[in-house]
């Protein structure tokens, strides 16, 4: 069996889950994200004067534009090394008969413009 038939089957079976037990797998996660976007928007409430409801909201829409671009840039990386296009459509639990759609980066001859998560490791170093 090839590894995107195993990862196939793999996707299917969490799929077949019960909700609760896919969020066990990124509960952790989500709770550290949502502590750094309270941390991040009690200081724009400070420099600013934000309300809470506002810079939560603002902060956390700029974290789901970075993660939105992380997961271009996990796709390209997974196809890249050797993942169906299906597969990652399937892991970014889209139709696999839409992956150039929904990952229009994957396309042969796509312009690779740099991404708003190059700016934010840029940032870090």
């Amino acid at each position: 069996m090839s590894r995107n038939t195993d990862d196939r089957r793999a996707l299917a079976a969490i799929e077949s889950e019960r909700m609760e037990d896919q969020i066990a797998y990124y509960r952790k996660p989500f709770m550290v994200l949502w502590a750094a976007v309270q941390e991040a928007s009690s200081e724009l409430e400070e420099d600013y004067g934000l309300s809470s409801d506002v810079s939560q909201l603002w902060v956390a829409e700029r974290l789901r534009q970075v993660s939105d671009s992380l997961v271009d840039r996990l796709a390209e990386k997974a196809v890249q090394h050797g993942t169906s296009k299906s597969n990652v459509a399937r892991a970014a639990d889209s139709d696999p008969t839409n992956a150039m759609r929904r990952f229009p980066r994957l396309r042969p001859g796509a312009v690779r413009t740099r991404l708003l998560i190059d700016e934010v490791l840029d940032s870090l170093e």
